[in-house]
């Protein structure tokens, strides 16, 4: 269980607000979890996003709602996984406005759904969804993650959050092989991306299932955020870095079809920004949660 929050977290500089940015934060579970973070007193939350006209509405929303006070403010220019400058282009913006990230939340993300279940969306072929998907979710967040490594390192106490999901759970591999090798402690960023680039090979020239990739590329691009965050907690380990199941959330990703409210899946990226830090060689890292609690990354008990 995720040990309890205070105003005053593991920061060592109360001077300053901390600066939490979360992207994909327009909408969804991300605008949640810049709404949390947004009240909290000492932090700023910036909203990054593909489109900064729907980021200022989502600020205006937050911060004019009568309720309570947020200081959220929007990165002012986009922020796309698919297009390496504008990742290049708003760390050097947050660097020049704050000259720190203290938390970064990495929860944009797509997913191609079956138009079948949801009734909204064109029907794309799976193997064109793989390459994408991949290149989106997995390659376009650690982009990310690379490019604000020396700002967290700048902050006393730094956080790196990924949104997961339970499509991404051990257990999507039929390969013993496959297991061994996204769980091995030996595993480098450039052998898990060699990895992930092997299944969109795998599914264009269909052999993924005989291999024993499974029928789902939001599925193996979480995976791939999961094993990711294991291999960046051994290589830093100053850092808290964990990866999070905010659950079956209802958001547009679903055709809102989901059962958790995103509230509530933004609850745990919230509590990992905030928690307090007693010692910092304890402090969880490497790790998966969901409601507040480890999980193993095979969701089996």
């Amino acid at each position: 269980m995720i040990a309890g929050v205070r105003s005053t977290t593991g920061f060592a500089s109360p001077a300053r607000k901390k600066v939490a940015l979360i992207t994909g934060a327009n909408k969804g579970i991300g605008k949640e979890i810049a709404r949390r973070i947004g009240t909290e007193p000492d932090f700023t939350a910036i909203i990054a996003c593909r489109d900064v006209e729907l980021g200022r509405e989502a600020v205006k929303d937050l911060c004019e709602n009568g309720e309570y006070v947020c200081d959220a403010v929007v990165l002012p220019i986009p922020l796309d996984l698919t297009v390496p400058q504008s990742i290049a282009s708003a760390a050097e913006w947050v660097e020049k406005e704050y000259g720190v990230c203290d938390v970064l939340i990495n929860n944009a993300a797509i997913c191609f759904n079956d138009p079948t279940l949801y009734g909204k969306v064109e029907h794309t072929p799976f193997e064109d969804q793989a390459n994408t998907t991949i290149q989106t979710n997995y390659f376009g967040t650690k982009m990310v993650i690379q490019s604000f490594l020396p700002l967290l390192k700048q902050s006393p106490s730094p956080r790196l959050i990924n949104i997961a999901s339970a499509a991404g759970r051990l257990t999507i591999l039929r390969s013993q092989q496959l297991m061994d090798a996204f769980t091995s402690n030996e595993l480098t960023q450039p052998e898990l991306s060699s990895l992930m680039e092997e299944f969109v090979s795998d599914v264009l020239d269909g052999t993924h299932t005989n291999k024993g990739w499974p029928n789902t590329c939001y599925g193996v691009s979480k995976l791939g955020i999961i094993a990711l965050t294991r291999i960046l907690a051994r290589e830093y380990p100053e850092m808290m870095i964990n990866s999070v199941d905010p659950g079956y959330c209802r958001t547009d990703q679903n055709n809102n079809q989901g059962v958790v409210d995103p509230a509530q899946g933004a609850y745990t990226p919230y509590l990992l920004s905030l928690m307090e830090i007693e010692d910092e060689e304890e402090a969880d890292s490497g790790l998966h949660f969901y409601e507040a609690s480890e999980m193993p990354w095979s969701y089996q008990e």
